[in-house]
């Protein structure tokens, strides 16, 4: 598939996600053995659990999984290369599995999951994808045998559970999405999907011709940019006026060595873990100890 913005942060989004419940993820994975492709994502559990950070994500990634994610409706030709991908990489997975005379569980076979803003009936039909009750509106699946699942952005039901989901759709929905991701409460998972959302921002104002689509979504990403922006320069602020309170520290430091020893001389090599202590304590060893006595405690 073409290395658009949207594929570079649909890749990027999901592994700063999923990384720490992750055994092993390779954004661009190269597939061994035949022709060269490429997996969006791939992805191996730490366990076989649900990841509840994640939502409806986190109840997809129980197994090994590759992830495709689509910026438009999947063709015949998408359909049958993710499907070829799959395969391959079963036969990779089973040849592991028996050299290592690993025995899993058939649920623990590599999944594809293909996530698409929008699929029509005669697709799915097509492709004999059907829903199941427990997963909800949204998902699709092609048979248990096979562990091929359609997850179809745009009818996902606007709840949490799906937020994360619902900011790899287009227009509206992903407009939809990215207001409820700025009200949510600080945490981690919101500053990582901040940053690579300003990221593909940033990619899209630097590119010298947008296309329609790319207008679009800089339009839908404008307000997460902002927000992001302005975290990275209060960021900056309180880290220089860290920088300021340090250097008035070690200032005032080495102004009590030269009024006791008339130079800063070989203490100067122990003035970082002067400032360690406290102003009071500071004053204390200075004052109290000698030139000899301070090297020695705090070499």
């Amino acid at each position: 598939m073409t290395n658009t913005p949207h594929d570079q942060f649909a890749k990027q989004y999901l592994k700063g996600m999923l990384l720490p419940f992750a055994q092993e993820i390779i954004v661009s994975y190269e597939l061994p053995i035949g022709e060269a492709q490429q997996v969006d994502v791939w992805f191996i559990p730490q366990s076989s659990r649900s990841i509840p950070e994640l939502g409806r994500l986190g109840h997809m990634l129980i197994a090994p999984a590759l992830l495709e994610v689509f910026r438009n409706p999947i063709s015949d030709d998408d359909l049958f290369s993710c499907i070829e991908k799959l395969c391959r990489v079963r036969s990779e997975w089973r040849r592991t599995t028996k050299r290592e005379k690993l025995k899993p569980q058939p649920d623990q076979h590599p999944h594809l999951w293909l996530i698409v803003p929008t699929a029509s009936e005669k697709r799915l039909l097509g492709c004999n994808a059907m829903p199941k009750k427990s997963w909800g509106d949204g998902f699709f699946f092609l048979g248990d045998t096979l562990q091929i699942g359609f997850v179809v952005v745009h009818q996902l039901p606007i709840v949490a559970e799906t937020l994360l989901l619902r900011l790899l759709g287009r227009g509206s929905v992903q407009r939809q999405a990215i207001a409820e991701l700025l009200e949510l409460p600080e945490q981690p998972l919101k500053a990582i999907i901040l940053e690579n959302l300003s990221k593909l921002e940033l990619m899209l104002k630097s590119r010298q011709t947008r296309s329609q689509d790319d207008q679009e979504l800089s339009l839908n990403l404008e307000p997460v940019y902002q927000e992001w922006r302005s975290r990275v320069e209060q960021e900056s602020r309180q880290e220089g006026r860290q920088e300021g309170r340090r250097e008035e520290g070690r200032s005032m430091m080495e102004g009590m060595l030269i009024a006791k020893f008339g130079e800063v001389g070989l203490l100067e090599a122990i003035v970082p873990k002067l400032l360690t202590l406290s102003a009071t304590d500071r004053a204390k060893a200075v004052m109290t100890l000698s030139q000899e006595e301070l090297l020695k405690e705090f070499s």
